[in-house]
């Protein structure tokens, strides 16, 4: 803790930190400093060696080479133009004389030899004969009829090459024939002198460096290593605070100055010793109340604090001193505090303080009041930062709130939940929410034989599954144990309809959990059961509802895996009859046909003649009966049934055609015959989808022109791309595409452009209008069939072919005709009917 200076002190912001100096050792550096710039010049007198080497090796190239291939050529040419061949030798025989010739020869235009300094060369080819051969050099003269010389340092040899006219040949009267004279030297005993120039150089120097390190490593031992150690020394007395022996100096220089400052330095830290002495006995009593942090001040100004309080409050050491004490304080602190200080309070308080960034530090704060020995009264302040506590006590209502093994709210913090929906639910009417347990099946078993460790990774695993479902609007927690519970919030419809939705969610969630699982080279197989109950219920109370929840979970377990149990035993047995249901067409898939089978509604053209029929499943259970679609069909979406059903029905439907066109009795109204088959939009959105029809065509051999998919709005409105990626795949196929209910969904022009469609369905609700249009225009003035209008025109300006779904009377027939229709179905022409009676009526229609 430091303690205001009894005199006057300046007290300054902490400049920036400075770089730490780089520290050297001179007796070593100075000498060695030499030594660096001696081995610098010494690379600078090798360049300048090389260079003066160069320039001598330019001259004799220029002058002696240059004067003596030109002399060898002309003597040379001389004897090929008086025909004295055999004089050759003798020119070759002079350059052999030369020692740094290695060797001399002359080629003929085909370049073989014929004189050389080698006589064995005579008559051969002399690239195969002269070592390092310069072929390169040779055709370049060749080509250039240009004298050239060429040094190569690294193969410490310089070539000398001149063209040579050859002598004429009897009956020539000019020759265009050149030969070539080839000089080697050898550049060895120029450079090895150059080397032997270099290395005496080297050594002299070398000799003067030496000399000269040895003698600045003695100058600096004595002239700078005495001094420095001088100062060493003095300083280490002045930190042990041995003022007693003085530094003296004689003479003039840069170590007298620093022998000054330092002697100054020393001078003043005696000065501030004595000072702060006094200092730390006249604040001891204040080290002695400490306990954290501690402000010391007059009411008004601050006049000490210890570091605790600098840290706390993030302010520069020295910088507190002096300020305000009300500086450090939120303004709303401050009519309280003032109070406090005029009325001489002493006790225990929690109270903001402000850091230098604005940020509040709740700390408590001890105040006591002393008199110093000069009368001042003054309050020293001693705090306590309680922002770890506070955040340990927010903590604590994190685990009383969540559970700490899988991060989801616990018990208690769901139940409260459950409560504020049962509140909303009471408020809201038509409101709905659903609580659902689950428990993992065979958890204690995982625990008992893989260890609690493996247990607790099976239920991080699970919590983090049922996350990735879970929603907006849901709430999941970890009740105890291996069990879970969601809360729905906010689901609409009916009770039925609602139970269904939270069957299908809580479905949901036991297939994730249902997954197989990796865990220490071990694979699992977990499955989980289920409890549901509704909200609202008798219930009132979010404990009561929470047992009742586990209590049909419990029940599940007992009936198997993954099962699903509701408390309520009406809705038990509406979700029971479901799951048979569901069973039941699961099994009517695995073994078909299964009772199920397929009627067909015709579709004729506005001159009565059957031009396609449209495929509509139905289901002759054994025990219940004939099923219409309404029955089965919702059930087979909502469980992913619907894509091996609507695999069925193309498929079954894909062999009904080739039966009716196979037959010759069918022949004359089958052939053309266009089969109409419904997709599903979960059907549509399989990623095969593209394949199974493709499948389908190519097994059954059918025309697939023959084939017509209908989609409904929702499909092509959910994304549009994809869509029409999938639908031009398929077109590329050869089938054609229909869109059923038209107006009914997401009717958009935009996209109605787009789809490559071929025949755009009318809603039966719209064909329905026509009978009632007469007394609708009477009651409000509207005619509701004049939308048939439109939506023919339109699809007639778009080239699409119109049918009405869904006629029923003459009076509507005649209204469509008019309006220019050019397809229709419905039961004014005939009811869905089983393959032998389609067979059977269209024979009929045939011959009629």
């Amino acid at each position: 803790m430091t303690a205001p200076a009894a005199a006057p002190t300046t007290t300054s912001l902490p400049s920036a930190p400075r770089r730490p100096l780089q520290a050297v050792r001179l007796w070593l550096w100075l000498p060695l400093s030499l030594v660096i710039a001696a081995i610098l010049v010494f690379s600078l007198m090798l360049v300048v060696q090389y260079q003066q080497f160069e320039q001598d090796l330019q001259r004799f190239a220029q002058q002696s080479v240059h004067s003596e291939l030109l002399e060898s050529k002309r003597k040379i040419e001389n004897l090929l133009r008086r025909h004295e061949d055999s004089a050759l030798d003798q020119v070759l025989a002079e350059l052999a004389l030369n020692p740094e010739i290695r060797y001399a020869a002359l080629t003929n235009d085909m370049g073989m030899v014929l004189a050389a300094t080698d006589f064995s060369w005579r008559g051969e080819a002399l690239r195969f004969l002269a070592p390092d051969f310069p072929e390169a050099l040779f055709a370049q003269v060749q080509r250039d009829s240009r004298n050239t010389i060429t040094p190569q340092l690294r193969q410490q040899q310089l070539w000398a090459l001149a063209p040579i006219t050859m002598g004429l040949h009897q009956g020539e009267l000019r020759t265009q024939r050149q030969g070539l004279l080839l000089l080697s030297y050898d550049l060895r005993p120029r450079i090895a002198l150059a080397w032997s120039l270099v290395r005496q150089r080297a050594l002299a120097f070398s000799v003067l460096v030496l000399l000269a390190a040895g003698v600045m490593a003695a100058l600096g031992r004595w002239l700078v290593m005495r001094p420095v150690k001088m100062l060493q020394e003095s300083m280490q007395r002045i930190g042990r605070y041995d003022f007693s022996q003085p530094l003296q100096w004689r003479g003039k220089g840069e170590f007298r100055t620093l022998g000054a400052a330092l002697q100054a330095m020393a001078d003043q830290l005696q000065h501030s010793r004595h000072a702060w002495q006094e200092r730390q006995a006249r604040y001891r009593q204040l080290a002695d109340a400490a306990f954290e942090a501690i402000i010391i001040h007059d009411g008004q100004t601050i006049l000490d604090v210890n570091t605790a309080a600098e840290q706390l409050l993030q302010h520069p050491t020295g910088s507190l001193v002096g300020r305000s004490i009300w500086s450090i304080m939120p303004p709303q602190e401050q009519t309280l505090a003032r109070e406090r200080v005029k009325n001489h309070e002493e006790s225990t308080w929690v109270v903001e303080f402000m850091d230098t960034q604005g940020q509040h530090i709740p700390c408590q704060l001890k105040v006591r009041e002393r008199a110093l020995s000069n009368g001042q009264i003054v309050r020293i302040c001693a705090m306590r930062d309680l922002r770890e506590q506070l955040a340990a006590e927010q903590q604590i209502l994190q685990l009383s709130q969540f559970d700490p093994l899988t991060g989801l709210c616990n018990r208690q913090y769901l139940s409260q939940r459950v409560q504020n929906e049962i509140a909303l639910v009471s408020q809201q009417s038509g409101r709905r929410a659903a609580l659902i347990t689950i428990g993992l099946n065979g958890f204690k078993n995982i625990n008992d034989s893989l260890g609690m460790a493996v247990g607790d990774q099976v239920l991080r695993t699970a919590a983090q599954r049922l996350t990735q479902l879970q929603t907006q609007g849901q709430t999941l927690g970890r009740v105890h144990g291996d069990t879970f519970a969601l809360l729905i919030t906010d689901i609409p419809g009916t009770l039925e309809v609602a139970s269904s939705h939270a069957q299908a969610c809580t479905e949901a969630l036991l297939e994730s959990l249902a997954q197989p699982l990796q865990l220490q080279e071990r694979l699992l197989h977990p499955h989980a059961s289920a409890g549901i109950v509704m909200i609202p219920n008798d219930s009132q109370d979010a404990a009561e509802l929470l047992r009742e929840a586990e209590t049909a979970m419990h029940q599940a377990k007992t009936e198997g895996h993954s099962r699903i149990h509701f408390f309520a035993h009406s809705l038990q047995e509406a979700a029971s009859t479901r799951l048979m249901l569901r069973s039941e067409l699961r099994h009517a898939l695995n073994h078909p046909p299964g009772g199920l089978l397929l009627h067909y509604q015709p579709q004729l053209n506005g001159q009565g003649q059957l031009i396609g029929v449209e495929a509509l499943v139905r289901w002759q259970h054994p025990e219940r009966g004939f099923m219409p679609p309404d029955a089965f069909i919702s059930e087979a979406e909502a469980s992913g049934l619907i894509v091996p059903l609507g695999q069925w029905v193309l498929e079954e439907a894909i062999s009904c055609l080739l039966r009716w066109q196979n037959d010759p009795a069918c022949a004359p109204w089958a052939k053309t015959l266009s089969m109409a088959v419904n997709v599903s939009p979960r059907q549509f959105r399989e990623p095969d989808f593209v394949e199974q029809v493709r499948h389908a065509l190519e097994s059954s051999g059918v025309n697939p022109s023959c084939i017509e998919l209908e989609l409904t709005e929702s499909v092509v409105a959910d994304d549009i791309e994809a869509t029409l990626q999938k639908m031009a795949q398929i077109r590329d196929l050869g089938l054609c595409f229909a869109l059923d209910d038209f107006g009914t969904g997401y009717s958009s022009l935009a996209y109605l452009k787009r789809l490559p469609i071929d025949v755009l369905k009318i809603d039966r609700s719209f064909v329905m209008d026509i009978d009632a249009a007469e007394q609708h225009e009477q009651e409000t003035g509207k005619r509701p069939a004049v939308l048939i209008d439109a939506i023919v025109s339109m699809a007639h300006q778009l080239e699409l072919q119109v049918l009405a779904e869904g006629v029923e009377t003459e009076a509507q027939v005649q209204r469509l005709q008019h309006v220019g229709c050019d397809m229709f179905q419905g039961y004014f022409f005939s009811r869905p009917l089983p393959e032998a009676a389609l067979r059977t009526w269209a024979l009929e229609r045939q011959s009629a």
